[in-house]
């Protein structure tokens, strides 16, 4: 490995270990951006640098301290305090490239006018440049809080059902049709009810699918109540039963913990690095399960020796069906032709904005080439699902609560 790669890998893990650290710096700075934005253009007072050395210095302080104790997270405060400072993050990154744009204006302009304008025009020009960042700013700001409201609100409450139908012939085992349908990353505390989970259950019923797949983050920390939610999550029913693999929330919660709440409450295949043969009517269907190994929070892994292995044991002439919470093994999968991968983690981003030819485009492209929904390599799918569930903010913005369904046929 060269010196450059290896400063790379060593830059990149020292980011994803600090990254919470470096968040809290980014949204307290923010936060204070925006005292000081409303204060200099709000009420005509820009403060000093000193003031806002030592504000950015005190939010800091107070963020920390509510990171650190677990009490100070729960409740409806927090989670509105929680929220004004996640929207803060994102107006102060307008307003940097908004600032950027313009100054990179004003510089082209005023080189351009130098010679053309009296020195009055000059400092006329500067002036209406700055007014217009100031408008152009408050008004983008306005409404990314406006948009952002709307996914804290409406849009974390919005559920999708994703019908695909899948014709390959990894699938000529089946003996037949199969409807499989797959949830993911239902984060089970804090910021989820029992509630809101059984209402989830009973949609995935409602669909009669003859086997169930959960890819992983059932749990969501070690504060999730499993004895409590586990017994309505094991409320699932399907014809083949139900195929349940783990993520790395479930490892943050204590995997053997989470483990042995799913075998006490519920009936379903719990798969760590593991595999299970089902009879499905006239044929059968291979489900292997890989537990998570991410290198950190956001990376996954494009290869696993045991996926090798697991595949080599694998009946022969029967279609294999790969849970792995993370997508980026869909690299190994396909090169091995398994014909279906269903995954989750990317939480489809999370927050999406529209885009070009019926795009969403997401924070999760950030860190995968998989961020949410069908892809294809010759006759391998791979399925991203966006999950039931949220994480660090109970907001979705053009990103729906998911349970995705596949009608899976030969062809």
């Amino acid at each position: 490995m060269s010196f450059s790669t290896r400063l790379s890998a060593g830059a990149a893990s020292l980011f994803y270990r600090q990254f919470f650290r470096l968040l809290v710096g980014a949204i307290s700075t923010a936060q204070w951006t925006m005292v000081a934005w409303a204060a200099s253009v709000g009420f005509g007072r820009p403060l000093a640098w000193t003031t806002n050395a030592l504000g950015v210095a005190g939010v800091y302080a107070c963020n920390r301290a509510l990171t650190v104790r677990r009490a100070a997270r729960r409740g409806p405060v927090f989670r509105v305090y929680a929220a004004v400072a996640f929207v803060a993050l994102f107006c102060s990154l307008f307003l940097l490239a908004t600032g950027v744009v313009f100054s990179a204006a004003e510089i082209v302009l005023g080189g351009l006018s130098a010679q053309a304008l009296p020195i009055g025009g000059t400092a006329a020009l500067g002036s209406g440049l700055d007014e217009a960042f100031r408008w152009v700013a408050s008004c983008g700001m306005g409404a990314i809080a406006l948009l952002l409201g709307y996914g804290y609100s409406f849009g974390q409450r919005e559920l999708r059902v994703s019908r695909v139908e899948l014709a390959a012939p990894g699938f000529a085992g089946l003996g037949g049709h199969l409807r499989v349908a797959q949830i993911s990353d239902i984060h089970v505390g804090q910021n989820l009810t029992r509630a809101q989970l059984r209402g989830f259950v009973a949609a995935v019923n409602a669909l009669e699918a003859d086997l169930v797949c959960i890819t992983g983050d059932i749990a969501d920390s070690n504060l999730a109540d499993c004895a409590a939610f586990f017994p309505v999550l094991g409320e699932l029913r399907a014809r083949y039963g139900v195929c349940a693999i783990l993520g790395n929330h479930d490892h943050y919660a204590g995997a053997d913990g989470v483990v042995a709440e799913l075998r006490r409450c519920t009936s379903f295949h719990v798969l760590r690095d593991s595999a299970v043969t089902l009879p499905i009517g006239a044929g059968r269907l291979h489900v292997i399960g890989l537990d998570d190994r991410g290198r950190d929070w956001a990376r996954g892994v494009r290869s696993d020796g045991r996926l090798a292995s697991l595949l080599a044991t694998a009946p022969p002439d029967v279609p294999v069906l790969l849970l792995a919470h993370r997508p980026d093994i869909f690299h190994q999968a396909a090169a091995a032709n398994v014909p279906l991968t269903l995954s989750g983690h990317t939480h489809g981003g999370q927050l999406a904005i529209p885009w070009f030819g019926g795009r969403r485009r997401n924070l999760a492209e950030f860190i995968t080439p998989f961020a949410r929904g069908l892809y294809r390599r010759d006759d391998s799918y791979l399925y991203v699902n966006s999950g039931l569930g949220v994480t660090g903010q109970r907001i979705r913005l053009f990103t729906p609560r998911e349970i995705s369904v596949f009608d899976l046929t030969a062809g």
